[in-house]
């Protein structure tokens, strides 16, 4: 099943959140409003807000409050989109040009605190201490990744721990409060609630991963970026690091080599594509990335059977399965 069958089952819930972004985006200085529809109207999965809309359905939450907190969760996580553009220097995300290669670092940056301050504002404006505490934490723990990451830029020593801390901070912490608030809402024990977190964070975690392998053989028209992105970035992920692992000191300095030298060119990327092939290691993330998916779904096995259960375990196994 794809992502699209996924959002056919809640379309009618989607149309709501797609609402509720657009109510929220509405502002006295236009060029605001303008350009924040250009971001979040760019074909973004709203996976986030489809699992906040599921897990609260699980948890027996049947009323409105989701559709506003959806669109928290999208505010958020566009920000950092945002954001994470103008550190990489991005010129296209979603197949279209970035906000900061059209309008500028400023405007990008400036745009990407809006849209954190109107996250802030409508998490307060729901009155619930438990979505705002949730909100709160997501928002320090994906800056505190983010962090990390750019620290670890280049890093040639950055260890398999590194990695998964990073994107169980940058990543997997949003994906994991997408639930949290799902289960708020649904008010059910903070037992059950810290089960569908996890659901959640691992989720996250096999979603990280899948992207971190696609960045390599993804064809870059249906990745809507440029592939081998984030090695030109410096950003070095754990297929990299999985080929470290065995590499020779030759092919070592083979990677170091266009990490430090920025040669951009589709033979010298080829030579990097060639090794992880040769080490397995695009296969072993991915094996790592359906290790968390199963993991995600064992945390679920508590709730009994239901179409709603059935579309969360089809969405997890999607973010495995998927090709973009």
């Amino acid at each position: 099943m794809s992502l699209h069958h996924i959002a056919q089952l809640i379309a009618a819930d989607l149309e709501r959140v797609e609402e509720a972004i657009a109510q929220h985006l509405e502002s006295d200085v236009r060029f605001i409003s303008d350009i924040a529809r250009y971001v979040l109207s760019s074909g973004g999965k709203r996976i986030r807000p489809a699992l906040l809309i599921l897990t609260a359905r699980l948890c027996n939450y049947m009323g409105d409050r989701v559709y506003d907190l959806s669109a928290v969760i999208e505010f958020i996580h566009t920000a950092t989109l945002l954001h994470d553009d103008v550190i990489d220097n991005s010129p296209l995300r979603r197949g279209r040009p970035t906000v900061n290669s059209r309008w500028g670092n400023e405007i990008s940056i400036l745009l990407g605190d809006y849209l954190y301050a109107k996250a802030m504002s409508l998490s307060l404006a729901d009155k619930d201490h438990l979505v705002m505490q949730t909100i709160s934490d997501v928002t320090m723990e994906m800056a505190k990744g983010q962090i990390i990451e750019t620290l670890k830029q280049r890093d040639l020593g950055i260890t398999e721990a590194d990695y998964f801390r990073i994107i169980s901070l940058k990543t997997a912490s949003l994906f994991a409060a997408s639930c949290t608030i799902g289960a708020v809402l649904g008010g059910v024990s903070p037992q059950q609630r810290s089960r569908v977190a996890a659901f959640g964070r691992h989720l996250g975690m096999a979603f990280q991963m899948a992207d971190d392998t696609l960045d390599f053989v993804a064809p870059s028209a249906r990745l809507g970026k440029p592939v081998n992105n984030d090695l030109k970035e410096g950003k070095i992920t754990l297929p990299i690091i999985m080929a470290m692992r065995q590499a020779t000191p030759s092919e070592v300095q083979l990677i170091a080599d266009y990490l430090h030298d920025g040669e951009d060119s589709p033979a010298a990327f080829q030579r990097i594509v060639d090794l992880l092939h040769k080490y397995g290691a695009l296969q072993s993330t991915m094996a790592k990335a359906r290790e968390h998916v199963t993991l995600a779904k064992q945390h679920l096995q508590g709730f009994p059977p239901s179409p709603v259960l059935d579309t969360l375990y089809t969405l997890a196994d999607y973010v495995v399965t998927r090709d973009v």
